[in-house]
């Protein structure tokens, strides 16, 4: 079984990242329940050190940077293919909200682009992820994106999320991963905006996606 470190909802500085928030919550994730933060969501003023420069490979095999997605706002989601239950549920999460969102506002349908980043470049190659993304009740332009070991951990780095390999006997690899589970809201430039845990439903997700379409904000 997948096991995943959920999060609360922040709004980060640069001076606080998210991973040092998230860092103590790695010692807890041997169990096979999803880890929720205990508290009110937290929230600091100022701009978040999330998001920035990387090199990676879509599902195409495509070499692909930020640069190719600028112009379009991005729902991001790290995971990988061979999770089980909490990857699936948060992308059917992320297509449920775009679906609620776009019967409120029609021009929504393809304005977000949505992205798949594995934190498990060894099994998820572009071929295994080209057959994921395209499953049902996952966004209908969801795209994967994978690269070597090394460039997984520079984009996980640059967006402050936690992909740990862990031994896992039941497995037939023999491990699987520790991850965040958060969907990433950045604009069309690839800047941080709001981000969404398991908290957040899907009519909630929808809300801040139309209001954001219309505000920018």
């Amino acid at each position: 079984m997948s096991r995943t470190i959920f999060t609360s909802r922040f709004t980060l500085t640069a001076t606080l990242s998210l991973s040092a928030l998230l860092a103590p919550l790695l010692g807890a994730c041997g169990q096979d329940k999803p880890i929720a933060m205990s508290g009110p969501n937290t929230v600091v003023a100022g701009k978040a050190a999330i998001g920035g420069a990387y090199s990676l490979v879509d599902h195409h095999g495509n070499a692909v940077t930020e640069a190719d997605f600028v112009g379009r706002p991005q729902l991001i989601y790290f995971g990988f293919a061979f999770c089980p239950d909490i990857c699936p549920t948060a992308l059917q999460q992320m297509a449920f909200a775009i679906e609620i969102a776009t019967e409120a506002d029609k021009s929504i349908d393809g304005h977000y682009q949505t992205m798949l980043i594995t934190v498990d470049p060894e099994r998820d190659t572009p071929e295994k992820l080209a057959l994921y993304v395209s499953a049902n009740g996952f966004p209908k332009n969801l795209v994967g994106l994978t690269g070597s070991q090394e460039q997984i951990n520079a984009v996980k780095k640059v967006f402050a999320a936690i992909g740990n390999k862990v031994p896992d006997p039941s497995s037939a690899a023999g491990y699987t991963y520790d991850h965040s589970s958060i969907i990433y809201l950045m604009d069309k430039e690839g800047e941080f905006v709001d981000l969404f845990s398991h908290n957040d439903t899907p009519q909630d997700i929808a809300k801040r996606l139309v209001a954001y379409k219309k505000t920018g904000r």
